[in-house]
């Protein structure tokens, strides 16, 4: 659970916070505690959205969206779990769908009522588009054991997946398995990392040892930082920091 505060006069972040969620059986609980105890979230803000992470969602050709068909389209390629609700991928001309349990929802409708929603899968998507993407490119960004691979071919979206990973040879796998599916060459294409990576850590460098043009990912060029936020690396929170571009 994480949230930060925008200057939106300078256009600069004054504030971060991360909590580490410890319960997995009752997380609405553990968070609906971090927000009572946090005076700062609780604060009037001229603008608020909320970004849901890492739940199940399938991608739609807007030609082919219809939303009395959202369920049943996402019941089709993964669980539901939850109100399923759908973004609007302008650049891509597509549709997240994906769903969010009513615990989640209820602590949103509560705490944040004014509040903007998306999912970070669609922010990702979105910004990522807006990167330069002539070439092949794919994107990964990893949080909480679980990789959500991007890949773009000049300019267009060609895939989005996400794998649940235990190991570095996991995440290895599922890397170039969705790049053999595509027919990706491992010399040439440029894999950008974000979110919970270190450079040299045994993730980094089993990866490093397949793809020739891996490197970390960097902050969202449009906003400043202060210095504190040096304590964390640049390709960390790529998805919270470039949130107020999409919601």
């Amino acid at each position: 659970f994480s949230y930060c505060l925008l200057n939106t006069t300078t256009f600069a972040y004054d504030y971060a916070k991360m909590y580490t969620l410890s319960s997995a059986d009752d997380t609405a609980a553990e968070i609906t505690e971090i927000i009572n105890d946090d005076a700062i979230i609780k604060t009037e803000f001229s603008s608020q959205s909320v970004a849901f992470v890492n739940f199940p969602s399938t991608l739609v050709p807007s030609s082919l969206y219809k939303k009395k068909e959202e369920e049943t389209i996402l019941a089709f390629n993964t669980e539901v779990k939850g109100k399923v609700v759908a973004d609007i991928i302008l650049s891509q001309k597509a549709h997240l769908i994906y769903s969010v349990p009513e615990s989640i929802l209820t602590i949103v409708n509560n705490f944040f009522p004014k509040a903007k929603h998306k999912a970070q899968e669609s922010i990702l998507i979105q910004q990522y588009s807006q990167l330069n993407n002539n070439t092949e490119k794919a994107y990964l960004y990893l949080i909480q054991n679980k990789v959500t691979i991007t890949v773009f071919k000049e300019n267009k979206l060609i895939f989005n997946n996400s794998f649940d990973y235990l190991t570095k040879e996991d995440l290895l796998y599922f890397v170039l398995f969705s790049f053999e599916q595509l027919k990706l060459s491992t010399e040439k294409i440029e894999v950008i990392l974000f979110g919970a990576i270190e450079k040299d850590d045994e993730y980094f460098n089993l990866l490093y040892e397949y793809i020739r043009n891996l490197k970390l990912g960097k902050r969202p060029h449009q906003f400043t930082f202060p210095a504190e936020f040096n304590s964390f690396a640049e390709h960390k929170y790529f998805g919270l920091f470039t949130q107020v571009l999409c919601v």
